[in-house]
């Protein structure tokens, strides 16, 4: 017997297309939407116009998202530094997730590595091993000073905290691929040892003499990322260096050419001009406010003469203009300290900002100013910068190289992968310590930032840069 089959119906798939349906010509528009990009920028359309509409200051009546404080130059500012340090560490945990593994240890790792510059840069790097002493009591086992590095500076600081966390790094990767245990595992316990091991060393370094227990913070530190170089006070802060005597700012002042010093007080009187408007549009505005408050009780009250009294002192307010301040050569000589550059770019180029004549722009033009005439934000933050040349080279390497080829198989299919000579416990191990190295990039952005560091700095950032890698997708 014969079984013919209709050609029609063998080209038909079970979802019911057929081999034609594949050939046919889709539109741009149905192209665009079935991208799986489509769905994270549509999250992050709503996103934005939520910080927007959430941020518009009370009694403000508008729906317009873009009026909210939230999209001002100061808050354009925090908000970038915000998405960029997530940004950052989600980068790590992002490509481990296309291995196929998971780091909890990001949050611990951002504090250690903070601890370990924080510590270095306030008490210098001193090694000491246990070994047997020779005391007048005899021979004893103490400890042994073999290295001792009194002062750090920030290249020393964060090339010694890559060392640490990169070894750890490595070791939760060799861990991982040796043993055959879960990442989940393996990474949540040296989430606890390394937070642990943070605190302890704050407590053991930071301790001072009449504590039972040493502080969990360094919080004291100098502003590395403004330390000028003025030659006759040598290396100081920017911020210290504004306050020197006269005598001193007049120094500063003869060295000027005469260009600078006509750009600069050109300069600080259109930004006194501003200041003196703005003030005294807010002295007008608090005196108006002030006779409407009084007319309102005075209409509640039925005094038609204080209202009319009111109405007639409202018709002729007339506020005095605040005067402008003198530009001073001293004003000038410390506006010209800003332009000196800092004796440690590192700590610039973690803590500092960019785009700074972008804002001052800005500013000129009417946009980044403040309530009270003064230029909002002097630029974004350098994470951003940071953040964005990350991902750039993670991109690079996830598209166009092998790397990234070996990446996506050892996701995507581990027993394949190793069949095809993929040397998939190096690429995991790899990913590790790159998601270590993503994690001190962090750290270091705060420390050099806030010249601060904190046993809590990082708490539960593994789990928000998780959720950005998955949610980002």
């Amino acid at each position: 017997m014969t079984n013919t089959t209709d050609p029609e119906s063998s080209n038909q798939t079970s979802s019911g297309r057929t081999e034609s349906d594949r050939l046919l010509k889709r539109g741009r528009l149905k192209t665009l939407v079935q991208r799986p990009e489509i769905g994270p920028f549509g999250v992050l359309i709503l996103l934005i116009l939520a910080l927007g509409f959430f941020s518009i200051p009370a009694g403000v009546d508008t729906w317009n998202p873009f009026a909210g404080e939230g999209f001002n130059a100061l808050g354009i500012r925090n908000n970038t530094r915000l998405i960029a340090q997530l940004g950052i560490i989600a980068l790590g945990a992002g490509l481990l997730i296309v291995a196929g593994e998971f780091d909890l240890s990001i949050g611990s790792m951002i504090g250690f590595a903070g601890m370990c510059m924080g510590v270095m840069l306030k008490w210098g790097f001193h090694v000491n091993l246990p070994w047997w002493v020779n005391t007048p009591e005899g021979l004893t086992f103490g400890w042994v000073q073999v290295l001792s590095i009194p002062t750090v500076d920030p290249w020393l600081a964060v090339c010694l905290t890559l060392c640490f966390t990169l070894f750890f790094g490595w070791l939760i990767g060799f861990i991982v691929v040796r043993t055959g245990l879960a990442s989940f595992i393996v990474s949540l316990s040296f989430l606890f040892f390394l937070r642990g091991l943070t605190e302890v060393s704050y407590r053991a370094f930071n301790k001072a003499p009449n504590q039972s227990a040493g502080s969990t913070q360094v919080s004291d530190l100098p502003d590395i990322k403004n330390i000028i170089h003025l030659p006759e006070r040598g290396e100081i802060e920017l911020s210290k260096a504004k306050k020197l005597p006269h005598e001193d700012l007049m120094s500063v002042y003869d060295t000027m050419t005469p260009d600078q010093i006509v750009s600069l007080t050109e300069k600080i009187t259109f930004n006194n001009i501003r200041f003196a408007e703005t003030k005294t549009q807010i002295n007008e505005t608090k005196a108006l406010e002030s006779f409407a408050r009084d007319l309102k009780f005075a209409e509640q009250s039925g005094n038609t003469t204080l209202q009319e009294t009111l109405k007639t002192r409202i018709e002729n307010l007339d506020i005095p203009p605040v005067a402008p301040k003198t530009v001073t050569d001293a004003d000038i000589a410390r506006a010209h300290l800003e332009s000196f550059p800092t004796v440690n770019p590192l700590a610039d180029f973690f803590g500092g900002d960019i785009l700074e004549r972008l804002f001052d722009w800005l500013y000129v033009i009417g946009w980044n100013v403040n309530n009270y005439g003064n230029q909002f934000a002097p630029g974004l933050y350098s994470a951003v910068m940071i953040w964005l040349i990350i991902a750039a080279a993670a991109y690079l390497v996830l598209s166009r190289t092998q790397a990234g080829n070996w990446i996506y198989s050892t996701g995507g299919n581990l027993e394949a992968a190793k069949a095809n000579g993929v040397p998939t416990g190096k690429v995991k191990i790899s990913l590790f310590m790159f998601s270590a190295f993503c994690a001190t990039i962090f750290a270091a952005c705060q420390v050099f930032e806030t010249n601060a560091a904190d046993a809590a700095k990082g708490n539960l950032k593994e789990l928000e840069a998780i959720a950005a890698a998955v949610i980002g997708g």
